[in-house]
């Protein structure tokens, strides 16, 4: 049960200072008073709870992530409880926060309460990391919920690549709710990949959060290949001029998998640019939902902002909903919006048969195709070959139509 008494275990468990039990205490509060999500609420009309059950669930606190990058004397990069321990002055500002680390929902409240292990970077101003760092998790199955946090902050003019990177053990039910937390400072560059490819027995639940300061560039890769169920919210802060934030992603769905994105390009201050660019692809009974705003605040004159989301259905019995949205409250802005559903075209398709090519592999290289402008988008090359190879062997799984 997610109670007071699992609460009470986890800060015995890891001996945790009274400010961070607090914290915990604030989170369990606003957990059991935010209420079950239901279609009646807007940002799940279009995505169902009712097979969820939370009592089938048992709290899963034993593993930690796996940590893997540069020795770097200068930056520190350890889990989460290690870094509560060792470097509170650098980590409690940030749980304090009102909006870093805030318990926007009920899902990120459950996180904020029950969290057991997490990610924690800061590199210092002026520091480059030329390796890319990488915080892998295993969600165990076996009806486990796992709560997973990751905390990054890039000090001023500092450089760095994050990688999360979320699979399971098997195919098993289970539950995951995460929060990412990117603070970027002034000038500091940021680039934020989240790999998911849950188990399809997963309900996954995840709050992403990037704030950019004065001149710095934030890149969001976000991926959704696995998981039964995920409701994603990914929310880009411009706080200050200069900012420019890109976000991209790529969804790749089959079965009876369901995936729900919501974006937000939130422009707080003027001379900032966000520009977005979502592909979904579902195969047999898969749906993908996609919500989007821009949101220009009255102080954020002459803000330039983009937003992509295009999607394709690879079955008759696939389905994809997608809402873009515009708030705009200052005259001087550049704002587009735009959104495609469609099928494999047939004359596609016959212009490759006609070259000889099976009709199978012709639906193949129009899905690699369609990836293909984000895929060229991703600098590290490991990361777009390995989407790459799970493009490939989901459509070699997965029969067409």
């Amino acid at each position: 049960m997610f109670d007071q008494r699992s609460l009470s275990g986890l800060s015995e468990r890891f001996d945790e200072p009274a400010w961070l039990r607090d914290r915990r205490q604030a989170s369990l509060a606003a957990f059991e008073r935010f209420p079950m999500p239901t279609r009646q609420d807007e940002d799940y009309r279009r995505s169902d709870l009712r097979r969820l059950d939370l009592n089938a669930f048992a709290l899963d606190g034993a593993r930690a992530p796996k940590l893997k990058g540069v020795d770097n004397k200068d930056v520190v990069f350890c889990t989460l409880a290690e870094a509560v321990q060792r470097h509170p002055d650098l980590v409690r500002p940030y749980f304090e926060d009102a909006r870093v680390g805030a318990d926007e929902d009920k899902w990120s409240a459950m996180n904020g309460a029950f969290w057991t292990h997490g990610a924690f970077l800061y590199v210092p101003s002026g520091v480059e990391v030329a390796v890319p760092l990488q915080a892998t998790w295993t969600h165990p199955g076996g009806g486990k919920a796992t709560f997973t946090r990751t905390l990054v902050v890039a000090g001023a003019w500092s450089n760095l690549t994050f990688i999360d990177d979320f699979a399971s053990a098997s195919a098993e039910p289970g539950f995951n709710a995460s929060v990412v937390d990117v603070v970027a400072r002034e000038g500091a560059a940021v680039r934020y990949n989240h790999l998911q490819n849950w188990g399809t027995g997963v309900w996954n639940f995840s709050r992403e959060r990037l704030f950019g300061k004065r001149d710095s560039a934030i890149n969001l890769l976000q991926t959704a290949l696995g998981s039964r169920f995920t409701k994603a919210y990914i929310h880009a802060h411009l706080d200050e001029p200069g900012v420019n934030a890109e976000l991209l992603g790529l969804t790749f769905i089959g079965g009876k998998q369901h995936v729900d994105h919501s974006t937000l390009q939130n422009h707080i201050q003027g001379q900032t640019l966000s520009d977005l660019l979502f592909k979904c692809a579902m195969l047999e009974d898969a749906r993908s939902v996609y919500g989007g705003l821009i949101a220009i605040h009255p102080d954020a004159q002459r803000s330039d902002a983009y937003q992509n989301n295009r999607n394709l259905l690879l079955s008759p019995t696939a389905r994809a909903d997608s809402i873009p949205m515009l708030e705009i409250l200052a005259n001087d802005v550049r704002c587009t919006h735009g959104s495609t559903t469609s099928s494999v075209d047939e004359e596609e398709v016959f212009y490759l048969m006609s070259r000889g090519l099976p009709r199978a592999q012709a639906e193949r290289m129009i899905v690699e195709g369609f990836f293909a402008n984000v895929l060229e988008k991703i600098p590290l090359a490991p990361i777009r070959h390995r989407l790459e190879r799970a493009i490939a062997e989901k459509i070699a799984r997965m029969r067409f139509g």
